[in-house]
C-alpha cells in the first residue's frame, strides 16, 4: 500500500518568494506615500496571512477602505510583480531529489497549499516541479481577513475530505508552520517542521513529531 507524502509549498519546496512578498509590500507602501518599509524578519513572521492582513499590518494607521485599496493594487501589477517573484524564488535545496525519488519508489505525493490550486500551479510550474503531484489541494485563504485566527481547520478538513477517496499505509505532513503540523496531526499523520537554517530559527512548542532542516530527512520515511 502506498504512503502519502502531503507537502506545503511557500517556506517549503520553495525558498526567497519571502523576499519577493518585502518587495512587493515596500512597493505598494511608497505608492501610497506611507512613508516605511516592512523588514524580512517583519515579512517572515507574516508569512502565509492574506494580502489585507500584510498591509493592515505594514500600514496600522490605516482603516479597511486603505487596506483593501493597497491588496488591489498589489494584485493589479501582475507581470511586474511575477517578475518580481521570478527574481527571488528558486527551489529548496534537494526538494526535487526527494520529490522524484518518494514516486520513483511508488508512493504519492500532494500538495496542500494556502492558495489556490491555480495559482499555487504557476509557483510548481515555474520551478518544474507540478510533474510529482498527483493532486494540488488549495484552501485559497490568502483573501479571508484572518490575523490572531489559525488556519489548520481549512487545512485539516481539505486533507480529511481528501483520505475519503483512498487508504495508505502512512501519511506524513511537511509544513514550515504550526497549522501545517495541527492539519496533520487532526488526521493521524506523522508531521515534519521544517525551519529554514537561513533564518536561524529556533522552533518552540512544536507538536510536531520531527523538527528538520534538511528535506532528505524525509526519505527516512520510505524504509520505516
Amino acid at each position: 500500500m502506498k504512503n502519502l507524502f502531503v507537502w506545503d509549498f511557500h517556506g517549503t519546496l520553495e525558498t526567497g518568494n519571502v523576499y519577493a512578498v518585502q518587495e512587493l509590500v515596500n512597493l505598494v507602501l511608497k505608492e501610497f506615500k506611507i512613508n516605511k518599509e516592512v523588514s524580512i524578519k517583519e515579512v517572515r513572521d507574516w508569512y502565509g496571512l492574506s494580502w489585507f492582513d500584510y498591509f493592515k499590518l505594514a500600514a496600522p494607521e490605516g482603516n479597511d477602505k486603505l487596506w483593501q485599496d493597497m491588496v488591489n493594487k498589489v494584485l493589479s501589477l501582475q507581470r511586474r510583480g511575477w517578475d518580481i517573484i521570478k527574481t527571488h524564488i528558486k527551489l529548496r535545496e534537494s526538494a526535487e531529489e526527494v520529490l522524484k525519488t518518494i514516486e520513483k519508489e511508488g508512493h504519492q505525493n500532494i500538495l496542500l497549499s494556502n492558495t489556490s490550486p491555480q495559482h499555487i500551479k504557476k509557483f510548481t510550474d515555474l520551478l518544474n516541479i507540478t510533474k510529482y503531484f498527483t493532486d494540488i489541494i488549495g484552501v485559497d485563504t490568502h483573501h479571508v481577513f484572518r490575523i490572531n485566527k489559525e488556519i489548520h481547520d481549512n487545512k485539516g478538513k481539505a486533507l480529511t475530505d481528501f483520505l475519503k477517496k483512498i487508504e495508505y499505509n502512512k501519511v506524513v505532513v511537511i509544513g514550515d508552520r504550526e497549522s501545517d503540523i495541527k492539519a496533520g496531526r487532526n488526521c493521524g499523520a506523522t508531521t515534519y517542521l521544517f525551519v529554514d537554517p537561513a533564518f536561524n530559527e529556533n522552533a518552540k512548542n512544536t507538536e510536531a513529531d520531527y523538527i528538520i532542516s534538511d528535506l532528505k530527512e524525509i526519505l527516512k520515511q520510505l524504509k520505516s
